[in-house]
C-alpha cells in the first residue's frame, strides 16, 4: 500500500486557544457507524450535513460571544460536486446515490444529503466529498470544504494514510482506528497535493447538546461558554499537526486554507477529517 510519507521534524503543534476563531464551519460526513465486525450489518448510513458540531451558532451570533442560548444553526449544502469511497486501492463513484433532505434541529431546517452504503469484505472504507462552493454573506465570499470519513472493518488497516486525490485534505500519520481517550493524532495538510506549513485547523466535538436531539446517540458536552466552542491548532513546517483527544465521541478537524477567487470573489478552502473516539473501557 502507498504511504504518504513527511519528516516531520519536532512534531511540537500548539494549542493555539479558545475564542471566536473556533466558530468554523465543518463540513460533515457521519456514519451510522465508523467499525464493523464480523458478522454485523454492513450496510452503512451516511449523513452529509453542513454545520458547527459543537456550539452549532453562526459565527455573527452575539449570543455566542456572550456564552447564552441561542438556537443552533446549520447551513444549506451546494449541490455535491463529487462523493466517494476509497478501499484497497480503488475509488468508487457515488456521487449519484447521494439524495437530498431536511435536516432539521431546534427551529433549524437545512438542506442537507444522504445514502447508505454496503461496505464488502475488510479493510478501511475512506469517504470523501467535494461541494459546491457555499456563499457567506457575513463573510462575503465563499466557503469550499472537502471532507473526508475513514470507517473500519474487522480491523485490517489499508487506505487509512492515503491521499485520495481531492484539492484540499487532512491525510493521516497515526491509524484512525482505534483512537482511546488520551491518545495523540497526528495528520498533515495538503493542498493540490503539497503539505501546508503555519495551516490553522479548527477541532471540534459533535455535541448533542447543540441539536437539541437530532443525535440521540451522539454524546452530550456541556461547554462553560460560547469561547469553548473548538480549539486551534498549527501544522509545523511539513504541515503536520499533533491533538490530543480529552474525552469519547466524534471528532473533526478543518483546515483553514486561501483558495482562489470564485465567482470573482474570495474563497476559503476547508479540509475535513471526522472520526470517532473511544473510552478505553468501551467496545467499537
Amino acid at each position: 500500500m502507498k504511504r504518504f510519507a513527511v519528516t516531520t521534524g519536532l512534531m511540537l503543534v500548539a494549542v493555539v486557544g479558545f475564542g471566536l476563531t473556533s466558530l468554523a464551519h465543518y463540513q460533515m460526513i457521519l456514519p451510522s457507524d465508523d467499525y464493523l465486525t464480523e458478522g454485523e450489518d454492513n450496510t452503512l448510513e451516511l449523513q452529509l450535513i453542513f454545520t458547527h458540531p459543537t456550539g452549532a451558532i453562526h459565527s455573527d451570533s452575539t449570543q455566542h460571544e456572550t456564552g447564552t442560548d441561542a438556537d443552533p444553526t446549520s447551513m444549506d449544502m451546494e449541490a455535491p460536486v463529487e462523493f466517494g469511497v476509497l478501499h484497497k486501492g480503488v475509488k468508487t463513484n457515488l456521487t449519484d446515490t447521494l439524495e437530498a433532505f431536511n435536516f432539521e434541529h431546534g427551529s433549524v431546517s437545512v438542506t442537507a444529503y444522504r445514502t447508505t452504503y454496503r461496505a464488502r469484505g475488510m479493510g478501511d472504507f475512506v469517504f470523501y466529498y467535494a461541494p459546491g462552493p457555499y456563499y457567506d454573506a457575513i463573510e462575503d465570499g465563499y466557503i469550499t470544504q472537502y471532507s473526508k470519513l475513514i470507517v473500519n472493518s474487522g480491523g485490517l488497516p489499508t487506505d487509512w494514510s492515503d491521499p485520495v486525490g481531492m484539492k484540499a485534505e487532512i491525510v493521516p500519520l497515526t491509524p484512525t482506528t482505534p483512537l482511546w481517550v488520551g491518545n495523540t493524532f497526528t495528520g498533515v495538510v495538503l493542498l493540490d497535493g503539497e503539505p501546508v506549513a503555519n495551516a490553522e485547523l479548527e477541532v471540534e466535538h459533535l455535541n448533542a447538546d447543540a441539536f437539541k436531539g437530532a443525535f440521540p446517540t451522539v454524546e452530550s458536552v456541556a461547554l462553560p461558554g460560547g469561547g469553548y466552542s473548538g480549539q486551534q491548532v498549527v501544522t509545523d513546517e511539513n504541515g503536520a499537526f499533533s491533538y490530543s483527544f480529552p474525552w469519547s465521541g466524534w471528532w473533526g478537524f478543518v483546515a483553514l486554507l486561501e483558495g482562489e477567487d470564485y465567482n470573482g470573489m474570495g474563497q476559503e478552502i476547508g479540509a475535513c477529517l471526522t472520526f470517532k473516539v473511544y473510552d478505553i473501557d468501551e467496545a467499537p
